[in-house]
Protein backbone atom coordinates (compact mmCIF):
# COMPACT_ATOMS: atom_id res chain seq x y z
CA UNK A 1 0.00 0.00 0.00
CA UNK A 2 1.57 3.33 -1.03
CA UNK A 3 2.43 5.85 1.65
CA UNK A 4 0.28 8.88 1.96
CA UNK A 5 2.51 11.90 1.37
CA UNK A 6 2.76 14.34 4.29
CA UNK A 7 1.03 17.61 3.68
CA UNK A 8 3.30 20.54 2.93
CA UNK A 9 3.45 22.75 6.02
CA UNK A 10 3.66 26.49 5.98
CA UNK A 11 7.17 27.86 6.40
CA UNK A 12 6.45 29.32 9.83
CA UNK A 13 5.31 25.96 11.15
CA UNK A 14 8.73 24.48 10.42
CA UNK A 15 10.20 26.57 13.18
CA UNK A 16 10.06 24.59 16.37
CA UNK A 17 8.75 26.93 19.06
CA UNK A 18 9.58 24.56 21.93
CA UNK A 19 11.67 25.89 24.84
CA UNK A 20 14.34 23.28 24.09
CA UNK A 21 14.83 24.53 20.54
CA UNK A 22 14.97 28.11 21.75
CA UNK A 23 17.70 27.20 24.26
CA UNK A 24 19.62 25.32 21.58
CA UNK A 25 19.39 28.31 19.24
CA UNK A 26 20.65 30.63 21.98
CA UNK A 27 23.55 28.27 22.70
CA UNK A 28 24.53 28.25 19.03
CA UNK A 29 24.36 32.04 18.88
CA UNK A 30 26.50 32.26 22.02
CA UNK A 31 29.09 29.92 20.54
CA UNK A 32 29.25 31.91 17.30
CA UNK A 33 29.64 35.13 19.29
CA UNK A 34 32.43 33.74 21.48
CA UNK A 35 34.38 32.39 18.51
CA UNK A 36 33.97 35.17 15.95
CA UNK A 37 33.65 38.31 18.08
CA UNK A 38 35.73 37.48 21.15
CA UNK A 39 38.13 35.11 19.42
CA UNK A 40 37.61 32.33 21.97
CA UNK A 41 38.93 28.92 20.87
CA UNK A 42 36.36 26.14 20.49
CA UNK A 43 38.01 23.85 23.05
CA UNK A 44 37.69 26.33 25.95
CA UNK A 45 34.07 27.48 25.52
CA UNK A 46 32.76 24.93 28.05
CA UNK A 47 35.35 25.82 30.70
CA UNK A 48 34.97 29.54 30.08
CA UNK A 49 31.20 29.26 30.55
CA UNK A 50 31.44 27.53 33.92
CA UNK A 51 34.41 29.62 35.06
CA UNK A 52 32.38 32.73 34.24
CA UNK A 53 29.37 31.46 36.20
CA UNK A 54 31.70 30.66 39.11
CA UNK A 55 33.18 34.15 38.83
CA UNK A 56 29.72 35.70 39.05
CA UNK A 57 28.84 33.80 42.21
CA UNK A 58 32.28 34.60 43.65
CA UNK A 59 31.66 38.29 43.02
CA UNK A 60 28.33 38.09 44.89
CA UNK A 61 30.00 36.22 47.77
CA UNK A 62 32.91 38.63 48.06
CA UNK A 63 30.85 41.78 47.54
CA UNK A 64 28.55 40.78 50.38
CA UNK A 65 31.37 40.17 52.87
CA UNK A 66 34.92 41.41 52.36
CA UNK A 67 34.32 45.20 52.09
CA UNK A 68 32.56 45.17 55.48
CA UNK A 69 34.74 42.91 57.65
CA UNK A 70 36.79 45.72 59.23
CA UNK A 71 33.81 48.06 59.60
CA UNK A 72 31.76 45.45 61.46
CA UNK A 73 34.64 44.21 63.61
CA UNK A 74 35.81 47.69 64.58
CA UNK A 75 32.65 49.79 64.65
CA UNK A 76 29.92 47.37 65.70
CA UNK A 77 31.83 44.81 67.77
CA UNK A 78 34.68 47.04 69.07
CA UNK A 79 37.46 44.65 68.07
CA UNK A 80 40.94 45.78 69.10
CA UNK A 81 43.58 47.11 66.73
CA UNK A 82 45.55 43.91 67.29
CA UNK A 83 42.52 41.80 66.31
CA UNK A 84 42.14 43.85 63.14
CA UNK A 85 45.83 43.30 62.37
CA UNK A 86 45.46 39.53 62.90
CA UNK A 87 42.43 39.51 60.61
CA UNK A 88 44.46 41.31 57.95
CA UNK A 89 47.38 38.89 58.42
CA UNK A 90 45.26 35.72 58.28
CA UNK A 91 45.49 34.96 54.54
CA UNK A 92 49.23 35.51 54.64
CA UNK A 93 49.65 33.13 57.55
CA UNK A 94 47.86 30.57 55.41
CA UNK A 95 50.16 31.31 52.48
CA UNK A 96 53.17 30.29 54.60
CA UNK A 97 51.97 26.70 54.20
CA UNK A 98 51.56 26.87 50.43
CA UNK A 99 54.60 24.66 49.70
CA UNK A 100 53.04 21.99 51.91
CA UNK A 101 49.76 22.12 49.97
CA UNK A 102 51.63 22.12 46.64
CA UNK A 103 53.60 19.05 47.73
CA UNK A 104 50.39 17.25 48.75
CA UNK A 105 48.72 17.89 45.39
CA UNK A 106 51.84 17.22 43.31
CA UNK A 107 50.96 14.75 40.55
CA UNK A 108 47.26 14.68 41.55
CA UNK A 109 44.07 16.20 40.20
CA UNK A 110 44.12 19.85 41.30
CA UNK A 111 40.40 20.51 41.02
CA UNK A 112 39.31 18.74 44.26
CA UNK A 113 41.97 20.61 46.25
CA UNK A 114 40.77 23.93 44.89
CA UNK A 115 37.04 23.36 45.25
CA UNK A 116 37.34 21.53 48.58
CA UNK A 117 39.18 24.43 50.21
CA UNK A 118 36.56 26.89 48.96
CA UNK A 119 33.68 24.79 50.28
CA UNK A 120 35.14 24.29 53.76
CA UNK A 121 36.11 27.97 54.11
CA UNK A 122 32.75 29.34 52.99
CA UNK A 123 30.78 27.02 55.25
CA UNK A 124 32.11 29.11 58.16
CA UNK A 125 29.85 31.96 57.08
CA UNK A 126 26.87 29.89 58.23
CA UNK A 127 28.18 30.34 61.81
CA UNK A 128 27.91 34.14 61.61
CA UNK A 129 24.51 34.25 63.41
CA UNK A 130 26.43 33.20 66.54
CA UNK A 131 29.25 35.78 66.13
CA UNK A 132 28.06 38.30 68.73
CA UNK A 133 31.50 39.39 69.98
CA UNK A 134 34.46 40.94 68.22
CA UNK A 135 36.77 38.03 69.01
CA UNK A 136 34.39 35.37 67.67
CA UNK A 137 33.70 37.41 64.54
CA UNK A 138 37.42 37.86 63.89
CA UNK A 139 38.04 34.16 64.57
CA UNK A 140 35.54 33.15 61.87
CA UNK A 141 36.96 35.61 59.35
CA UNK A 142 40.49 34.42 60.12
CA UNK A 143 39.44 30.79 59.64
CA UNK A 144 37.71 31.58 56.36
CA UNK A 145 40.82 33.25 54.97
CA UNK A 146 43.28 30.68 56.32
CA UNK A 147 41.47 27.72 54.78
CA UNK A 148 40.88 29.57 51.53
CA UNK A 149 44.61 29.87 50.90
CA UNK A 150 44.87 26.10 50.39
CA UNK A 151 43.37 26.61 46.92
CA UNK A 152 46.12 28.99 45.72
CA UNK A 153 48.64 26.59 44.09
CA UNK A 154 45.86 24.42 42.66
CA UNK A 155 43.97 27.35 41.12
CA UNK A 156 47.06 28.76 39.43
CA UNK A 157 47.92 25.36 37.97
CA UNK A 158 44.35 24.96 36.72
CA UNK A 159 44.51 28.27 34.84
CA UNK A 160 47.31 26.78 32.75
CA UNK A 161 45.42 23.51 32.31
CA UNK A 162 42.08 24.95 31.11
CA UNK A 163 43.18 27.98 29.01
CA UNK A 164 45.74 28.07 26.16
CA UNK A 165 48.77 30.33 26.47
CA UNK A 166 47.92 32.55 23.49
CA UNK A 167 44.59 33.75 24.90
CA UNK A 168 44.82 33.19 28.65
CA UNK A 169 45.05 36.85 29.61
CA UNK A 170 41.94 37.84 27.66
CA UNK A 171 39.92 34.83 28.82
CA UNK A 172 40.74 35.42 32.48
CA UNK A 173 39.90 39.07 31.94
CA UNK A 174 36.41 38.19 30.68
CA UNK A 175 35.75 36.12 33.80
CA UNK A 176 36.87 38.94 36.06
CA UNK A 177 34.60 41.42 34.30
CA UNK A 178 31.61 39.30 35.32
CA UNK A 179 32.98 38.78 38.84
CA UNK A 180 33.55 42.48 39.39
CA UNK A 181 30.14 43.39 37.98
CA UNK A 182 28.46 41.00 40.43
CA UNK A 183 30.64 42.27 43.26
CA UNK A 184 29.55 45.82 42.39
CA UNK A 185 25.86 44.88 42.61
CA UNK A 186 26.26 42.94 45.87
CA UNK A 187 28.27 45.65 47.61
CA UNK A 188 25.87 48.37 46.47
CA UNK A 189 22.91 46.53 47.97
CA UNK A 190 24.54 45.15 51.13
CA UNK A 191 26.09 48.48 52.19
CA UNK A 192 22.67 50.08 52.22
CA UNK A 193 21.06 47.10 53.92
CA UNK A 194 23.62 47.28 56.74
CA UNK A 195 23.00 51.00 57.21
CA UNK A 196 19.25 50.29 57.24
CA UNK A 197 19.71 47.95 60.20
CA UNK A 198 19.87 44.52 58.56
CA UNK A 199 22.44 42.49 60.49
CA UNK A 200 25.53 40.87 59.03
CA UNK A 201 24.47 37.77 60.99
CA UNK A 202 21.80 37.11 58.35
CA UNK A 203 23.50 38.59 55.28
CA UNK A 204 26.75 36.64 55.58
CA UNK A 205 25.11 33.17 55.46
CA UNK A 206 23.52 34.26 52.17
CA UNK A 207 27.03 35.09 50.99
CA UNK A 208 28.01 31.56 52.02
CA UNK A 209 25.38 30.16 49.64
CA UNK A 210 26.83 32.24 46.80
CA UNK A 211 30.30 30.96 47.69
CA UNK A 212 29.20 27.33 47.59
CA UNK A 213 27.49 27.85 44.22
CA UNK A 214 30.74 29.33 42.91
CA UNK A 215 32.67 26.23 44.01
CA UNK A 216 30.07 23.92 42.44
CA UNK A 217 30.20 25.81 39.13
CA UNK A 218 33.99 25.84 38.95
CA UNK A 219 34.06 22.08 39.51
CA UNK A 220 32.54 21.67 36.03
CA UNK A 221 35.51 23.12 34.08
CA UNK A 222 37.41 20.76 31.75
CA UNK A 223 41.15 20.40 31.28
CA UNK A 224 42.67 20.88 27.85
CA UNK A 225 43.68 17.59 26.16
CA UNK A 226 47.37 18.48 26.34
CA UNK A 227 47.07 19.12 30.08
CA UNK A 228 45.77 15.58 30.63
CA UNK A 229 48.81 14.14 28.88
CA UNK A 230 51.42 15.89 31.03
CA UNK A 231 53.93 13.50 32.66
CA UNK A 232 53.50 12.95 36.38
CA UNK A 233 56.65 14.07 38.24
CA UNK A 234 58.29 11.60 40.61
CA UNK A 235 57.17 11.89 44.22
CA UNK A 236 59.69 13.49 46.56
CA UNK A 237 59.88 14.01 50.30
CA UNK A 238 58.55 17.23 51.77
CA UNK A 239 62.03 18.51 52.63
CA UNK A 240 63.36 17.77 49.16
CA UNK A 241 60.31 19.48 47.64
CA UNK A 242 60.94 22.56 49.81
CA UNK A 243 64.62 22.64 48.80
CA UNK A 244 63.70 22.39 45.12
CA UNK A 245 61.10 25.13 45.56
CA UNK A 246 63.54 27.56 47.20
CA UNK A 247 66.18 26.70 44.57
CA UNK A 248 63.92 28.33 41.96
CA UNK A 249 65.17 31.71 43.20
CA UNK A 250 68.75 30.66 42.46
CA UNK A 251 68.28 29.13 39.02
CA UNK A 252 65.58 31.31 37.47
CA UNK A 253 66.84 34.90 37.27
CA UNK A 254 63.66 36.35 35.74
CA UNK A 255 61.50 34.87 38.47
CA UNK A 256 64.02 36.02 41.11
CA UNK A 257 63.76 39.68 40.04
CA UNK A 258 59.98 39.36 39.84
CA UNK A 259 59.83 37.89 43.35
CA UNK A 260 62.17 40.56 44.78
CA UNK A 261 60.20 43.39 43.23
CA UNK A 262 56.87 42.03 44.40
CA UNK A 263 58.25 41.35 47.89
CA UNK A 264 59.53 44.90 48.38
CA UNK A 265 56.54 46.66 46.84
CA UNK A 266 54.09 44.24 48.43
CA UNK A 267 55.57 44.60 51.92
CA UNK A 268 54.87 48.33 51.95
CA UNK A 269 51.46 47.94 50.34
CA UNK A 270 50.33 45.25 52.77
CA UNK A 271 51.66 47.27 55.72
CA UNK A 272 49.32 50.17 54.94
CA UNK A 273 46.28 48.20 53.77
CA UNK A 274 44.74 47.82 57.27
CA UNK A 275 45.71 51.44 57.99
CA UNK A 276 43.62 52.65 55.05
CA UNK A 277 40.54 51.04 56.56
CA UNK A 278 41.34 52.20 60.10
CA UNK A 279 41.88 55.73 58.76
CA UNK A 280 38.49 55.61 57.09
CA UNK A 281 36.72 54.47 60.28
CA UNK A 282 38.68 56.37 62.95
CA UNK A 283 39.53 59.64 61.17
CA UNK A 284 36.86 60.12 58.52
CA UNK A 285 33.98 58.34 60.36
CA UNK A 286 32.93 56.53 57.22
CA UNK A 287 29.50 54.86 56.96
CA UNK A 288 28.64 51.46 55.50
CA UNK A 289 26.99 53.17 52.53
CA UNK A 290 30.17 55.16 51.87
CA UNK A 291 32.24 51.98 52.17
CA UNK A 292 29.92 50.40 49.60
CA UNK A 293 30.31 53.44 47.32
CA UNK A 294 34.12 53.20 47.51
CA UNK A 295 33.99 49.47 46.89
CA UNK A 296 31.74 50.04 43.90
CA UNK A 297 34.13 52.61 42.41
CA UNK A 298 36.84 49.98 42.82
CA UNK A 299 34.61 47.35 41.20
CA UNK A 300 33.75 49.57 38.22
CA UNK A 301 37.40 50.34 37.56
CA UNK A 302 38.23 46.65 38.03
CA UNK A 303 35.74 45.83 35.28
CA UNK A 304 37.39 48.36 33.00
CA UNK A 305 40.78 47.04 34.07
CA UNK A 306 39.86 43.44 33.32
CA UNK A 307 39.05 44.42 29.74
CA UNK A 308 42.18 46.54 29.43
CA UNK A 309 44.84 44.48 31.21
CA UNK A 310 44.02 41.15 29.57
CA UNK A 311 44.64 42.55 26.09
CA UNK A 312 47.52 44.72 27.31
CA UNK A 313 49.22 41.68 28.81
CA UNK A 314 48.74 39.51 25.72
CA UNK A 315 50.45 42.28 23.72
CA UNK A 316 53.17 43.56 26.09
CA UNK A 317 53.85 40.46 28.29
CA UNK A 318 53.00 39.84 31.95
CA UNK A 319 56.24 41.36 33.41
CA UNK A 320 55.51 44.74 31.80
CA UNK A 321 51.94 44.54 33.12
CA UNK A 322 53.27 43.90 36.64
CA UNK A 323 55.53 46.94 36.45
CA UNK A 324 52.78 49.31 35.26
CA UNK A 325 50.17 47.93 37.66
CA UNK A 326 52.23 48.22 40.84
CA UNK A 327 53.32 51.72 39.82
CA UNK A 328 49.64 52.73 39.85
CA UNK A 329 49.09 51.19 43.30
CA UNK A 330 52.14 53.09 44.57
CA UNK A 331 50.17 56.33 44.04
CA UNK A 332 47.49 55.43 46.62
CA UNK A 333 49.46 56.60 49.71
CA UNK A 334 49.70 60.04 48.08
CA UNK A 335 45.90 60.21 47.98
CA UNK A 336 45.62 59.30 51.67
CA UNK A 337 48.23 61.93 52.55
CA UNK A 338 45.86 64.52 51.05
CA UNK A 339 42.60 62.96 52.27
CA UNK A 340 40.63 65.24 54.58
CA UNK A 341 37.23 63.91 53.50
CA UNK A 342 35.72 60.72 52.14
CA UNK A 343 35.36 62.28 48.68
CA UNK A 344 39.12 62.31 48.13
CA UNK A 345 39.18 58.56 48.65
CA UNK A 346 37.21 57.97 45.46
CA UNK A 347 40.38 58.57 43.49
CA UNK A 348 42.23 56.03 45.66
CA UNK A 349 39.40 53.55 45.09
CA UNK A 350 39.69 54.08 41.32
CA UNK A 351 43.45 53.51 41.40
CA UNK A 352 42.97 50.38 43.51
CA UNK A 353 40.35 48.94 41.19
CA UNK A 354 42.26 49.54 37.98
CA UNK A 355 45.70 48.70 39.40
CA UNK A 356 44.78 45.55 41.30
CA UNK A 357 42.91 44.22 38.26
CA UNK A 358 46.24 44.30 36.43
CA UNK A 359 48.12 42.83 39.38
CA UNK A 360 45.73 39.92 39.77
CA UNK A 361 46.06 38.94 36.13
CA UNK A 362 49.76 39.68 35.71
CA UNK A 363 51.01 37.95 38.87
CA UNK A 364 49.34 34.70 37.93
CA UNK A 365 50.34 35.00 34.26
CA UNK A 366 53.94 35.82 35.21
CA UNK A 367 54.14 32.65 37.26
CA UNK A 368 52.76 30.65 34.34
CA UNK A 369 55.33 32.33 32.08
CA UNK A 370 58.31 31.56 34.32
CA UNK A 371 57.34 28.05 35.43
CA UNK A 372 58.64 25.00 33.63
CA UNK A 373 55.98 22.49 32.48
CA UNK A 374 54.68 20.45 35.40
CA UNK A 375 56.03 22.86 38.04
CA UNK A 376 53.33 25.54 38.02
CA UNK A 377 51.94 24.66 41.44
CA UNK A 378 55.49 24.67 42.85
CA UNK A 379 56.18 28.16 41.47
CA UNK A 380 52.84 29.40 42.81
CA UNK A 381 53.60 27.89 46.21
CA UNK A 382 56.88 29.83 46.33
CA UNK A 383 55.06 33.00 45.34
CA UNK A 384 52.47 32.36 48.07
CA UNK A 385 55.18 31.55 50.62
CA UNK A 386 56.89 34.89 49.99
CA UNK A 387 53.48 36.57 50.07
CA UNK A 388 52.86 34.95 53.43
CA UNK A 389 56.18 36.11 54.88
CA UNK A 390 55.75 39.72 53.84
CA UNK A 391 52.04 39.69 54.61
CA UNK A 392 52.39 38.45 58.18
CA UNK A 393 55.25 40.82 59.01
CA UNK A 394 53.75 43.83 57.23
CA UNK A 395 50.21 43.39 58.57
CA UNK A 396 51.42 43.11 62.16
CA UNK A 397 53.88 46.00 61.74
CA UNK A 398 51.60 48.63 60.24
CA UNK A 399 49.31 49.23 63.22
CA UNK A 400 52.12 49.56 65.84
CA UNK A 401 54.01 51.95 63.55
CA UNK A 402 50.88 54.05 63.13
CA UNK A 403 50.30 54.12 66.89
CA UNK A 404 53.91 55.21 67.46
CA UNK A 405 54.41 57.75 64.65
CA UNK A 406 50.97 58.51 63.23
CA UNK A 407 49.43 57.97 59.81
CA UNK A 408 51.42 60.53 57.78
CA UNK A 409 54.98 59.19 58.37
CA UNK A 410 53.85 55.60 57.72
CA UNK A 411 52.11 56.58 54.47
CA UNK A 412 55.23 58.48 53.38
CA UNK A 413 57.53 55.56 54.13
CA UNK A 414 55.25 53.14 52.30
CA UNK A 415 55.22 55.41 49.24
CA UNK A 416 59.02 55.44 49.00
CA UNK A 417 59.36 51.66 49.40
CA UNK A 418 56.62 50.92 46.87
CA UNK A 419 58.24 53.14 44.23
CA UNK A 420 61.56 51.36 44.81
CA UNK A 421 59.88 47.96 44.42
CA UNK A 422 58.19 48.94 41.17
CA UNK A 423 61.58 50.10 39.85
CA UNK A 424 63.13 46.69 40.50
CA UNK A 425 60.46 45.10 38.34
CA UNK A 426 62.27 46.60 35.33
CA UNK A 427 65.01 44.01 35.91
CA UNK A 428 62.42 41.25 35.54
CA UNK A 429 61.18 42.87 32.31
CA UNK A 430 64.73 43.07 30.95
CA UNK A 431 65.52 39.48 31.91
CA UNK A 432 62.34 38.21 30.28
CA UNK A 433 63.19 40.05 27.05
CA UNK A 434 66.66 38.50 27.10
CA UNK A 435 65.13 35.03 27.46
CA UNK A 436 62.75 35.66 24.55
CA UNK A 437 65.46 36.82 22.15
CA UNK A 438 66.88 34.09 19.89
CA UNK A 439 70.45 33.08 20.71
CA UNK A 440 73.01 32.79 17.91
CA UNK A 441 76.42 31.21 18.07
Amino acid sequence: MPRTPKPIQPENSLRDPSPHSQITRLQLQFRRFTRSTLGIPRNVVHSLKWDTIAGGFTGLYMGTTFPFFVKIARDELQASGFAIAVMAAAPFIGNLFSPVWARQMDGKDKLPFCVGAWVIARLLLFLMPFALTGNLFVLLVVGLQLIGTVSGPAYTSLMRDIYPDRARGSLMGYVRVVAQACMFIATLIVGRLLDAGVSYRWLFPIAGIFGLLAAWSFYKVRLLPEAKDQPIPPKTSLMQFLRETLAILKHNAAYRYFALSVFIYGFANLMVQPLYQLYQVDQLKITSTQIADLANITALLSIAGAFFWGRFMDRYTPPVTVMVSISLIALIPIVYLMANSVWVLYFAAALAGFGFAGIELSYLSSILLYAEPGRTAQYQSLHSLLLGVRGVLASLLGVPLMQEFGYVPVFMGALIVMIFGSGIQWLAVRENRARAEPHTD
